[in-house]
């Protein structure tokens, strides 16, 4: 599971998927999911390390949620993974922005200074489109109030399934409905 911005591996989202995903093991890295190229060489690394230690258990579904999305997508091709993509930040670049100076991320405690550099660095990452080829799942609110779902859901039109829930937010208040769904992209790689 890749958590988005001010989050963390041992956040809710994460503690949930964990439940309800056993016996599958959940793994939930806490990584600086909004520093360049940090964030991307950390997630190589253990999925790496992870990989090494279970040579027989190469199967590997990305879950991000928000921010994480943008890793989960920048990865996946890369790494032979599927994907399921939790209320995507698409344009991070664009869309931390307003969030740049100090903060506090509740999961972890850390405190730090989001700079305009690091926001303008995730460009180098962001993607023109879906990769049809990545086995994936899209899971939207539509009450998302920090990113517009139907952006989401344009830009992943024709790559994988898109599942869009009334209401919810942008903590995303439907995984319960999307188990399934889950569980079956799983079964799938």
């Amino acid at each position: 599971y890749l958590h988005g911005f001010n989050s963390g591996g041992r956040s809710v989202k994460a503690s949930q998927l964990r439940a309800m995903l056993a016996p599958l093991a959940v793994l939930a890295p806490t990584y600086p999911v909004h520093r360049v190229p940090d964030a991307p060489r950390f997630l190589r690394k253990f999925i790496r390390r992870l990989r090494r230690e279970n040579p027989h258990d190469q199967k590997l579904l990305l879950i991000g949620s928000s921010l994480g999305v943008f890793w989960a997508q920048c990865l996946a091709p890369e790494l032979g993974a599927g994907q399921v993509l939790i209320n995507p930040a698409l344009r991070p670049d664009e869309e931390l922005l307003d969030a740049i100076g100090p903060q506090h991320n509740e999961a972890t405690g850390e405190n730090y200074i989001l700079t305009a550099d690091e926001v303008r660095a995730l460009g180098a990452y962001r993607k023109a489109r879906c990769d049809p080829a990545v086995p994936g799942l899209v899971l939207l609110d539509q009450a998302d109030e920090s990113l517009d779902y139907r952006v989401a859901e344009a830009f992943y039109h024709g790559c994988g399934k898109t599942l869009v829930y009334p209401g919810g937010s942008h903590r995303f208040e439907h995984l319960s409905e999307a188990l399934a769904e889950i569980r079956g992209l799983y079964g799938t790689l």
